[in-house]
């Protein structure tokens, strides 16, 4: 058992009811048997806090990427470049008239520039 997963138990067995249960911390502190408890509990959290600050940083969880998720970017900005139909339709949405974007909008809830692409691009055959 690590030192953490330690005070983390001590604090939690200072709170442990003993015939009953809450649903709630308040619930637990209203309690007249279990107020007590709560309130020795909370002050030697506070202390355990003051006296190991680092042992009570929240690390944020790592997201693990896929190989597909890092090339998102990448993927939308080589469209932007080189879709022709798609510079359109973000334009549309930007500048043009209320019933062009609502005719825009449209078209991609419907999966229109799923399905088409005005790629400018120029396929060699050698």
């Amino acid at each position: 058992m690590s030192y953490d997963q330690g005070m983390k138990r001590h604090i939690i067995n200072m709170m442990a009811p003993g015939d009953h249960k809450h649903l709630s911390m308040t619930d637990a502190t209203q309690c007249k048997s279990c107020g007590y408890k709560m309130v020795k509990a909370q002050r030697e959290y506070n202390r355990l806090i003051h006296e190991y600050p680092d042992k009570f940083v929240r690390k944020q969880p790592e997201e693990p990427f896929s190989p597909y998720t890092e090339n998102l970017g990448q993927m939308l900005e080589d469209r932007i470049k080189n879709d022709t139909l798609y510079q359109n339709h973000l334009k549309k949405l930007a500048f043009g008239t209320p019933e062009e974007k609502q005719k825009e909008m449209r078209r991609m809830k419907n999966g229109f520039y799923e399905k088409h692409t005005g790629d400018a691009k120029r396929i060699l055959f050698l």
